[in-house]
Parts: C-alpha cells; sequence; structure tokens
C-alpha cells in the first residue's frame, strides 16, 4: 500500500504514466491526493491538464468548449517522417473516425445509425443469448477446483456477445483478443512510437480481416449489425467505407475490452468484501446492483482524454484553447465530496450517478450491453459455484492505468 506522504502537492505523480505495479494495484491514495492538492493540475513534463474532482470533470463532459478530436493536440507526436509508415497513417485515419473521437455532426449521425444494435429492445433480446453463453462456458470449467477466470469466463463471454451482434464468429477470438490488446495500449493513453506503431499494425490486420467479411455481406446480408450497417454504406449518405471500417474496429475492442475489466473487477471486489458477497448471495436481485457499485468503485476505465476548444476557466484555473485534458473517472467515482462514504464498496448503495460511462452526447453508446452482461456473468458464476474464493490475495492489474482490470484471477471452486 502505498504512504500518503509520497503525494504532496511538490510530489504529485502522473497516473497515467504509471511504472510502479504497486501503484497501478492500489492507486486510489494517489488519487485522493490529486483531489485534495490538485484537483486541476497542470503536469508539465506530458502538457496535459490531469482533472480529478466530480464536479469538475462533470462539466467537461457536458461543455461544448471541450471536443472529442484529440489528434489535433498540438503536443502528439507527429514528426514528418512518420508519414511514409502506413502504420501511423492509418492509425490517425482510423481513429479519427471513430464515433468515439467524432463532434457533431459525424458524430450524431453516425452514433444513431450504430445505437440500432444497442436499443433497449434489442439487449433485452439479447439477455437469454447473454445467459446461454454464461452457463455453457460456466459448464466448461465446472469440474476444476480451480480456473483463471478471466482466461475462462470474464474474456469469452462479452467477445461470443459483440461477435454475435456484429457478425464476428467466435472461432476467431484469439485474433481479436491479440488485435484489442494492441490497441488499447493507445486507447489509454499510450503515445510512445513503438506502441503507435504496433497499434497501427493491428489496425492494418484488422482491416485485411474485416473487408472480405463487409464484401460478403454485400452479397448476403445476413440477421447482424455488419450487414446492418453495410447496407447504410451504401446508401452514400449515411456511413462511408472508411467509418465503417473505424468503428467496426472500435466495437469489437470497445465491445468487450471493458465488459472483459467490469466482470473481472466484480468478481474480485465481491471476493474481496465477504459481508457483501454474503448479502448479493441471499438477494441474487442485487445483481444489477453490484454491477452499478463496481462501476463506481473500480472502474474498469479510469481516465478519457478531451482537447478544449475554447479558452475555459475549471475551478478558478485557466485551461487554453488546444490544451489536452484527462478526467480521472475512477478519482471522480471516489470523491466524497460527492459520494457518501466514497471508499467503501457498497452493493445496496441507492443514491450514486457514476461517470464510468461518460455523459452527454458521448455517453458509452453499450452501456446498457456491458451492465447486462455483468449482472448477467456475477449471477450465473455464484449460481454454479457459491463457494468460489480468490487462491491469492496479491492481484496484479494490467497496464495501462487507464483501463483497470486484474491481469489474472485465479479462483478456487471448492
Amino acid at each position: 500500500m502505498p504512504n500518503n506522504t509520497l503525494f504532496t502537492a511538490q510530489r504529485l505523480v502522473n497516473p497515467l504514466t504509471l511504472k510502479d505495479q504497486s501503484l497501478i494495484n492500489e492507486p486510489y491514495q494517489l488519487l485522493t491526493a490529486l483531489r485534495e492538492n490538485a484537483p486541476v493540475w497542470w503536469c508539465e513534463t506530458n502538457k496535459t491538464w490531469i482533472v480529478s474532482c466530480y464536479n469538475d470533470i462533470q462539466q467537461i463532459l457536458r461543455s461544448p468548449d471541450f471536443e472529442k478530436q484529440i489528434q489535433r493536440w498540438k503536443h502528439s507526436p507527429n514528426p514528418a517522417w512518420l508519414r511514409w509508415f502506413p502504420q501511423f497513417k492509418v492509425l490517425r485515419e482510423t481513429s479519427t473516425t471513430w464515433m468515439l473521437n467524432m463532434n457533431p455532426p459525424d458524430h450524431t449521425r453516425v452514433r444513431a445509425l450504430v445505437g440500432r444494435a444497442f436499443a433497449p429492445s434489442t439487449i433485452q433480446a439479447l439477455k437469454p443469448e447473454i445467459e446461454n453463453v454464461a452457463i455453457t462456458l460456466l459448464k466448461q470449467v465446472q469440474e476444476k477446483e480451480q480456473f483463471d477466470l478471466i482466461t475462462d469466463f470474464a474474456f469469452p463471454l462479452p467477445i461470443a456477445i459483440i461477435g454475435l451482434i456484429i457478425g464476428v464468429p467466435l472461432s476467431d477470438a484469439e485474433k481479436l483478443k491479440d488485435w484489442s490488446n494492441r490497441l488499447v495500449a493507445v486507447i489509454g493513453g499510450n503515445r510512445s512510437i513503438p506502441a503507435l506503431y504496433d497499434s497501427g499494425n493491428a489496425v492494418l490486420e484488422l482491416r485485411q480481416y474485416l473487408t472480405p467479411m463487409i464484401e460478403a455481406r454485400r452479397k448476403h446480408p445476413q440477421d447482424d449489425l455488419l450487414s446492418v450497417l453495410v447496407q447504410a454504406e451504401e446508401e452514400g449518405s449515411k456511413l462511408s467505407t472508411a467509418e465503417l471500417l473505424s468503428n467496426l474496429i472500435l466495437l469489437i475492442v470497445a465491445g468487450h475490452e471493458t465488459t472483459v475489466n467490469l466482470i473481472a473487477n466484480s468478481v474480485l471486489s465481491l471476493l474481496r468484501h465477504p459481508e457483501q458477497l454474503a448479502l448479493f448471495k441471499q438477494k441474487p436481485e442485487l445483481a444489477p446492483s453490484v454491477i452499478n457499485e463496481v462501476l463506481r468503485y473500480e472502474s474498469p476505465v479510469q481516465a478519457a482524454p478531451r482537447l478544449a476548444n475554447n479558452d475555459v476557466v475549471l475551478s478558478g484555473t485557466s485551461i487554453k484553447n488546444g490544451d489536452m485534458v484527462w478526467m480521472l473517472l475512477g478519482s471522480a467515482n471516489r470523491d466524497a465530496e460527492h459520494f457518501t462514504t466514497a471508499s467503501v464498496f457498497d452493493i445496496s448503495r441507492t443514491s450514486t450517478h457514476h461517470l464510468s460511462f461518460s455523459e452527454g452526447i458521448h455517453r458509452c453508446i453499450g452501456a446498457s450491453l456491458a451492465e447486462a452482461e455483468g449482472a448477467i456473468a456475477i449471477g450465473s458464476l455464484f449460481a454454479c459455484f457459491p463457494d468460489l474464493k480468490l487462491m491469492s490475495n496479491n492481484i496484479d492489474f494490467r497496464f495501462p492505468f487507464a483501463l483497470r482490470g486484474p491481469r489474472k484471477l485465479m479462483v478456487e471452486t471448492k
């Protein structure tokens, strides 16, 4: 456990650049120190603002003075020689046309189209399929006395569901996992040249993988989102080919990466808090409340960027047009000024409004799907293995900091 005395106003640390595994595992004292000492902090080393309090972050999320086109940031590594490498060119082109990084009116157009796959009626209809996949996965480990919850359950469940929605075969799950892992580093804020290069290669490989599938759907449409998007693209005015490829890649990565962490963080939080686990076993109908509290307490997405497009004053601090701002969502979700007993994991909490799914026009389009998958996952898991236990309390969380989830989660079933 890190010592609070390490984190004074003079010795603050940018969480986004953490390399110390102990701080990655237990970052919350650092986040508290940021809120208390420098809630709107200019990190000179990384040329970015770090914002850590709930009210400030909510203001940014709701404000038109901050935008998503972060590739315009003046400090992005963009030396002239990069243009000679297709990896950097395709990564920039792809991230620019991600719905995640769009501004209106393009964002409005693309989100309305993709949102068809995440309508409440669609999510409700998917719940039996989610439950079937969960039960099938648990049957495969039913005779084991121990297993890695991430490899055997938390990862294959959401990848199967996003594959079902988009039309990607489950047999390609390992390929998707590799591509996703290589892209996550950049989404998490890593702007090093090697990370950008590898992510660019992942995009090129994903494009090669998806293009034949798109051509097949043009000739033979199926009952999946890919067919819907292809048909819309061919109408010409709704979705360009570049937007189609880019947002398929985004959905594959974002559609499972954060949900893997949500499921794993939920199981870990329950196993680390036996009294809360006992309450959940007694009242399994609390599954949605468990997921809501985990989203607050152990946010799968700890940080997100915005670019100021005007001069703005935030809590008395002047932020200039073109400045990069990183919002510490996980810190906001533990802000004692907003949440009662903020550092306590309480699945019966009723008054909560976490920021893990963002807010405003960029609220996570797959929020309802993630909540449904998480609730069904933990309900099925503890119904199947009521005596589930951690094999070790020493859990290492993954890099980068911006996306939080355990690397492995070995559990015992008996």
